[in-house]
């Protein structure tokens, strides 16, 4: 009887190692910045794994597999991607963890102004602030709709530029008009 009863205190321990030893697996997603999402992964043994994402429809638009891990945090970035939601799994020995993310593309707000510089005739300045970059395109027209001027420049962060237009602009030029737009969309239009 003794025996029997070792036995079965040997099998018990040797079922609790095995559900011991299949630890289950950790996954997260955790957003890094507007635009990466990071995974965290984790398990008791080095194996496989395979990181696939799909879109709304369940469109596969990204797959890798990763050879003898048992954790990670990797970084995946979405910056190329369509808004919406999409569906991360990792699929390992140990089967498959899922999570869905909901990423919105980061839209570039910006801030246009056009004054006259105080105390200096015939000087104007434009301030362009955005939350990104993106292009910036100037155009300065006199009150013929003549083009004064016109250029495109690259603006992050802030920009800003005096523009001196003595020599066009003169009493019998009463007028120049600025039309800023941005590649995102925003126009302004401002005439002095």
């Amino acid at each position: 009887m003794k025996s029997k009863f070792n036995a079965l205190v040997i099998a018990c321990l040797m079922m609790s190692f095995a559900a011991v030893a299949a630890s289950p697996v950790s996954m997260s997603v955790t957003a890094a910045s507007a635009n990466v999402f990071n995974i965290n992964y984790k398990t008791a043994e080095a194996g496989t794994v395979k990181i696939s994402i799909y879109d709304t429809n369940n469109q596969l638009v990204f797959a890798e597999v990763l050879t003898n891990v048992s954790s990670f945090v990797r970084p995946y970035n979405f910056t190329d991607m369509s808004q919406g939601e999409y569906t991360i799994t990792v699929s390992g020995k140990n089967g498959n963890q899922t999570e869905k993310v909901n990423y919105t593309a980061n839209k570039i707000e910006s801030f246009i102004s056009v004054s006259e510089v105080a105390n200096a005739e015939n000087k104007f300045m434009l301030n362009v602030t955005n939350n990104g970059s993106e292009a910036v395109f100037v155009r300065i027209i006199d009150n013929n709709n003549t083009l004064l001027h016109e250029q495109s420049v690259q603006v992050t962060g802030s920009f800003g530029l005096i523009y001196n237009l003595s020599k066009v602009k003169s009493a019998t030029e009463p007028s120049v008009t600025f039309e800023v737009s941005t590649e995102s969309g925003k126009f302004e239009k401002i005439t002095f």
